[in-house]
């Protein structure tokens, strides 16, 4: 016979079980009313309210979620026996293993699947939209302290991006799995995307196909995963300004040749390619911690790409963090129980890695 007490069953991972509050807000964004895309301006946050009564003064965290993923996603309730964002940080800090902070996670979705949190004529002002709306409006909300900022995947990117681009708003900074290395990380992908375009009679038929029938869609590592990854880049690194939305692709769709000239303007947002630029370098100087991560198994090599980053970071005595934990690209779990209390210890303490 087995007998096991009640309190062992609890299942943690679920919104109704954690024991800070997590709930899901709406905010009409003036930046982004009227975007190329026509997608929504009325968008949905997710916080968590760490348990223990008033946040005043204490951390609060902005985490940025990976390509086609958006914030409110990260508060569902998860599979049987699994743990979502919230309930992850919700157990660090219920066990002790992290400092109570504010958790917020903004929805940035677009109708190619993301936007990279960059400001883009093709699809909206999403750097003004974290930055200038929604962190001011945490601010004054949950009357919160020192800011960090971090992300998985096209979040890590993202969270890099705006504390490049807004130095002094963020004062700490982690990236799980961030993009850079553009060239180890996107020239790979543009021979299956060449194909799938094939397929459907270019990049706009695949688009047409795709709206139409979205099981056309195989998933991350298929052609057509690469196809709708490419596309959404462009309209983030490489918008046509005077027609929007219209954006320009880095390689010919037909022969996947590389057109150097595009290719620089998505260069110019690569993280291995910024760090070498004076301001950006002080930027990620001045944070009170800097934290990144990778697993090994990286499917799209950002383990690799993060080493290159990490050297850089140090040939300019730019204190860093850097762990590299088993498994592939969709392994986030293990990266962000280090990133979480990393962030918000630094947060707490004031104090700087080194």
């Amino acid at each position: 016979m087995v007998r096991l007490e009640v309190t062992r069953l609890r299942h943690y991972g679920g919104r109704g079980s954690t024991r800070g509050e997590i709930r899901l807000e709406t905010i009409e964004s003036h930046v982004l009313e009227n975007n190329p895309l026509g997608d929504p301006s009325r968008r949905q946050v997710a916080v968590y309210l760490p348990p223990g009564g008033p946040t005043e003064g204490g951390p609060l965290l902005v985490h940025l979620p990976g390509f086609a993923g958006a914030g409110p996603h990260e508060a569902d309730p998860p599979p049987f026996l699994g743990e979502n964002l919230f309930g992850l940080f919700d157990r660090l800090v219920r066990t002790g293993a992290s400092a109570p902070a504010v958790l917020i996670s903004p929805d940035c979705l677009t109708a190619l699947g993301g936007s990279q949190y960059v400001n883009s004529t093709s699809t909206g002002r999403y750097a003004d939209y974290v930055v200038d709306e929604i962190l001011p409006w945490a601010q004054e909300r949950f009357h919160t302290g020192p800011v960090g900022i971090l992300g998985q995947s096209s979040g890590g990117f993202g969270a890099l991006h705006l504390a490049m681009e807004r130095p002094g708003t963020f004062d700490a900074v982690g990236s799980s799995a961030g993009d850079m290395a553009f060239d180890l990380l996107f020239l790979p992908e543009i021979p299956r995307a060449v194909r799938a375009y094939r397929q459907y009679g270019g990049p706009e038929g695949f688009l047409d196909r795709l709206f139409a029938e979205p099981g056309v869609l195989k998933g991350p590592t298929d052609p057509s995963g690469s196809a709708l990854l490419l596309l959404a880049m462009g309209a983030c690194y490489s918008p046509r300004s005077a027609a929007p939305p219209e954006f320009d692709l880095p390689f010919d769709p037909e022969t996947g040749e590389l057109l150097l000239e595009v290719w620089s303007r998505w260069k110019a947002f690569d993280p291995l390619d910024r760090v070498d630029g004076a301001e950006p370098r002080e930027a990620l100087r001045r944070l009170r911690r800097l934290h990144l991560t990778a697993s090994s198994q990286d499917e799209w090599f950002l383990d690799i790409a993060l080493r290159q980053f990490v050297g850089k970071l140090e040939q300019h005595q730019i204190p860093v963090v850097h762990d590299e934990l088993a498994g592939g690209h969709f392994d986030k779990r293990p990266r962000f129980e280090r990133l979480f209390p990393s962030l918000v210890g630094a947060l707490v303490a004031g104090t700087v890695e080194r």
